[in-house]
């Protein structure tokens, strides 16, 4: 069977696991919005049953919350307390209370019991049904710190309170533990992580107190995940370059940025491309926001020649809601023309 013969009979399935492990796929990956350009499909990760309704899932002009807080905008409330404010339906919103509002609070911040159920369904879904790489939501470790503590303080506690951040951190781990045991062998292949760990230049944190604090909650995460034959991707937006060799080592096989050429995409390629992959856009703020076809097909081309370079390990994809960083879908589908074109390894 030639080349492209073989190429044609892999799966979806099949070339990003290739991809992931490194070894030798035939082309780059896809995970476009058209579902008739991805090697993906979506599906939530876990069901939650709450002991208690929540009255304040949804926005609202809820007056109990808004006497709480002194808000005067839409709110709503999560199962853990953290409440989050919004104006008039225009922003998605951002925690303005904490459900831990000092460290004595810590005791009632209660993981959310397992749908016993879900596992079940998620089966019956049939998951496998298309071929495609079946990636599912997944978990945070740092944000649910940031809201519970709101980010002034969380920063302020990666000093003053490192224990706490700690246990705090353990005890998101431990319940993904008992995720993960719940979806092996569900049809899940890949979890993504998500945390906006950087500004535009730099982390949040020292590398240094990441591998105290954070790097352990991430790796007993990411290792129970594994043990469960499903891979591990993560989100992060900012300039998170200091913390990619410790993220590596906790077990991310894939990074999903979409700013890749804040690095840029040549240093990702050549630092971390042979340990590492790379799910990305062309890069949303430097090039697709411009509009200008010639930068963004000529990009295009680059990062498949700079991901090529180093085995293949890019998987390239859309910015799932163009419309919220104003770029014209158009402009998107003139990088994915070329990313086609020339994906073959």
């Amino acid at each position: 069977m030639g080349d492209d013969a073989a190429m044609a009979a892999m799966t979806s399935k099949e070339i990003i696991r290739r991809i992931l492990n490194h070894d030798n796929p035939p082309r780059v990956g896809f995970h476009f919005n058209d579902f008739k350009y991805t090697d993906f499909c979506y599906v939530a990760s876990r069901a939650h049953i709450d002991e208690k309704p929540n009255p304040y899932e949804r926005w609202g002009k809820h007056e109990e919350l808004l006497k709480l807080t002194g808000f005067s905008g839409e709110v709503r409330a999560d199962r853990y307390g953290n409440i989050y404010g919004r104006f008039n339906g225009k922003t998605k919103g951002e925690c303005i209370r904490g459900a831990i509002q000092d460290w004595s609070d810590f005791d009632r911040y209660l993981m959310p019991k397992i749908d016993p159920a879900y596992p079940d369904k998620l089966k019956g879904m049939a998951l496998d049904k298309e071929k495609k790489f079946v990636l599912a939501g997944g978990f945070s470790i740092f944000s649910p710190l940031r809201d519970a503590r709101l980010m002034a303080n969380a920063l302020a506690d990666t000093a003053l309170e490192p224990e706490m951040v700690r246990a705090f951190c353990d005890r998101i781990a431990e319940h993904e533990v008992a995720v993960a045991k719940t979806l092996s062998g569900c049809g899940i292949d890949g979890i993504m992580a998500g945390d906006d760990w950087g500004t535009q230049t730099n982390t949040f944190i020292s590398p240094e107190s990441f591998r105290e604090l954070f790097k352990p909650a991430y790796k007993k995460a990411f290792d129970a995940y594994h043990d469960a034959g499903i891979q591990c991707f993560m989100h992060s937006c900012g300039y998170i370059l200091n913390f990619i060799p410790d993220l590596i080592d906790a077990g991310v096989d894939a990074f999903q940025f979409d700013q890749p050429d804040a690095y840029p995409s040549e240093l990702l390629a050549e630092r971390f491309g042979r340990r590492a992959v790379f799910h990305s856009p062309v890069d949303i703020q430097k090039v697709l926001p411009t509009g200008n076809r010639e930068l963004i097909e000529k990009r295009a081309a680059e990062m498949l020649d700079i991901f090529k370079g180093c085995g293949g390990s890019w998987i390239a994809k859309d910015y799932p809601t163009y419309s919220d960083i104003g770029v014209d879908p158009k402009w998107a589908r003139w990088a994915q023309k070329v990313i086609l074109a020339g994906a073959k390894i």
